[in-house]
C-alpha cells in the first residue's frame, strides 16, 4: 500500500504493516491532534498523530539506510539480520505514540500511577524499576501497555514471526531502559540496538524530524524549517566497545546546529504559544475540580 503524505510524498506501507494500522489502536491516532490546542492560535494545526508516525516511520528507512551505507558486511554479508533490524525499526516508530491520550501531551496528567498499569513484571537494565511506585504514567508507559498488553500483540506476534520479531523486541527501542531478554539485536557480536534507539529518541531523531518539518507547516511557520534531506544524508555509524551508535558527518554539523535551533524556536513560538498554554491550564483546572466526575 502507498500513502500519499504532503511532507514525505509517497509513504510505502507492507502488508504486515497494513495489519498494524488498521487495527483500532492505530486508527484511534486519526482522533488525537497533533498540537493540543495550538489550533486556536494557528488555524491550520488540526493534523493527527496518525499521520506523523506513518511519516516517522518513513524517515526511520531513510535514516537506517543512509546511517549504513558505506558498511557492506552489515547490509550485504548479513542481509538477513539487516532487513529485521529494520524492520523491527520500522514498526517500533509507527507505534512511538500509540499511547497518547487526547489532545496528546494536553491530557498527561490526567493520566493515573504508573502502577496501575501494571508493567512492573518487566525487566530493566537499572535496579530502580521505572514501572513501579506511585510516579505519573505518560504517554510512553501507555505505548508499552498497548505494545505488549493489548489485543494489538497477538497481532504483532503474528504478523512479524517470520522475522523473529516479538513485542518486546519493539518496546526494547521505544523504551531504553527495557532489559532485551535475548540477543536480538546482535549481529556478529556488535550490539546494534543503541543506534536503533538513537533513530527514534535522542537529540537527532527522526520523530522530531518529522514533527518539526509537519508542524512547522500546518501552522504556516518558518521556524521548524532546516535541511532535512542533508541532515538524513550525512548519518552514519559508529561502533564502540561493541556497540552501534548514531553518529553524523562533519558536513552536516551546521545543518544540525540549524535543526536545534529551529526545535528551540518552534518551542517558544508554537509549542508554548501563550493561548494553547491557558488553553492546556483551563482543561487541566476543569478535570480537577469537582464539576468533573
Amino acid at each position: 500500500m502507498e500513502i500519499r503524505d504532503v511532507i514525505h510524498g509517497t509513504i510505502e506501507i507492507s502488508p504486515q504493516e497494513t495489519l498494524i494500522i488498521d487495527s483500532p489502536y492505530y486508527q484511534r491516532l486519526r482522533n488525537i491532534k497533533q498540537l493540543g490546542f495550538a489550533e486556536n492560535s494557528y488555524p491550520g494545526a488540526t493534523h493527527n498523530r496518525f499521520i506523523h508516525s506513518l511519516g516517522t516511520m518513513h524517515l526511520a528507512t531513510i535514516a537506517f539506510q543512509a546511517a549504513f551505507r558505506s558498511n557492506s558486511d552489515f547490509l550485504i554479508k548479513y542481509k538477513k539480520d539487516a532487513e529485521r533490524l529494520l524492520v523491527c525499526l520500522r514498526i517500533a516508530s509507527l507505534l512511538h505514540d500509540i499511547g497518547h491520550g487526547p489532545l496528546s501531551h494536553t491530557t498527561e496528567f490526567a493520566m493515573p500511577s504508573v502502577e496501575k498499569l501494571n508493567l512492573s513484571h518487566l525487566q530493566c537494565r537499572d535496579s530502580d524499576h521505572p514501572f513501579s511506585g506511585s510516579r505519573q504514567s505518560n504517554h510512553e508507559d501507555y505505548t508499552l501497555k498497548i505494545i505488549l498488553q493489548s489485543s494489538l500483540t497477538s497481532i504483532l506476534k503474528r504478523a512479524f514471526h517470520n522475522y523473529g520479531i516479538e513485542p518486546i523486541h519493539i518496546a526494547c527501542l521505544i523504551n531504553d531502559s527495557l532489559q532485551c531478554p535475548d540477543n536480538f539485536f546482535i549481529v556478529n557480536n556488535i550490539d546494534y540496538r543503541p543506534i536503533l534507539h538513537q533513530f527514534i529518541s535522542s537529540e537527532i531523531d527522526v520523530d522530531r524530524m518529522d514533527y518539526l518539518s509537519r508542524d512547522s507547516f500546518y501552522t504556516g511557520v518558518s521556524y521548524g524549517k532546516f535541511d532535512i534531506e542533508w541532515l538524513l544524508s550525512n548519518l552514519t555509524h559508529h561502533i564502540y566497545n561493541e556497540k552501534c551508535y548514531l553518529g553524523l558527518s562533519h558536513r552536516a554539523i551546521y545543518t544540525f546546529d540549524d535543526f536545534l535551533i529551529s526545535r528551540y524556536h518552534m518551542f517558544l513560538m508554537v509549542y508554548f504559544h501563550h493561548k494553547s498554554v491557558i488553553f492546556d491550564e483551563m482543561l487541566g483546572q476543569y478535570l480537577r475540580s469537582s464539576d468533573c466526575n
